[in-house]
């Protein structure tokens, strides 16, 4: 009789160490793990809104013309930035109109005429805006860039 209350005593104790363990192992791989920082860290305004939809129109471009297949069909949005709402007042560098409207001018080009050195001027528009105003988003936009696809 004693063994067996041992052995029933010992299974308890184990099972109770087990449980234990499990549990620690559990609460350490959620501390571990942290916060994830959300995809768009900032509030979004009407200029970074429109700045990432015209991310994914840049997406989408760069494929087609990396394609080749039917790039005569892509246009990009012409965002008028001087009417958007920037996230902050901090965004409205001096020479923020002028390169407003040269990088308008590229879209027009690359509407009139797509392909990868209307692209390119497009894509270096924005990085000439995005290197006085709001350097961010700058790695991303290099990526982006026509050379940077193609290993040139």
């Amino acid at each position: 009789m004693k063994a067996s209350r041992r052995l029933v005593l010992a299974l308890a104790l184990l099972s109770v160490a087990v449980v234990s363990c499990v549990s620690d192992v559990q609460n350490q791989t959620k501390s571990n793990r942290g916060k994830l920082a959300p995809i768009q860290p900032n509030k979004t305004s009407e200029l970074a809104l429109s700045m990432r939809n015209l991310d994914a129109e840049l997406v989408l471009a760069l494929e087609v013309l990396n394609s080749g297949k039917g790039v005569e069909s892509l246009t990009i949005t012409d965002h008028d930035f001087l009417e958007l709402n920037p996230t902050d007042s901090s965004m409205l560098v001096d020479g923020f109109q002028s390169l407003s409207m040269a990088f308008s001018a590229h879209v027009k080009a690359f509407n009139d005429r797509p392909g990868t050195d209307t692209y390119s001027a497009v894509v270096g528009g924005c990085i000439s805006c995005h290197q006085r105003a709001c350097p961010g988003p700058l790695e991303r936009i290099e990526k982006r860039q026509w050379a940077v696809i193609e290993g040139k």
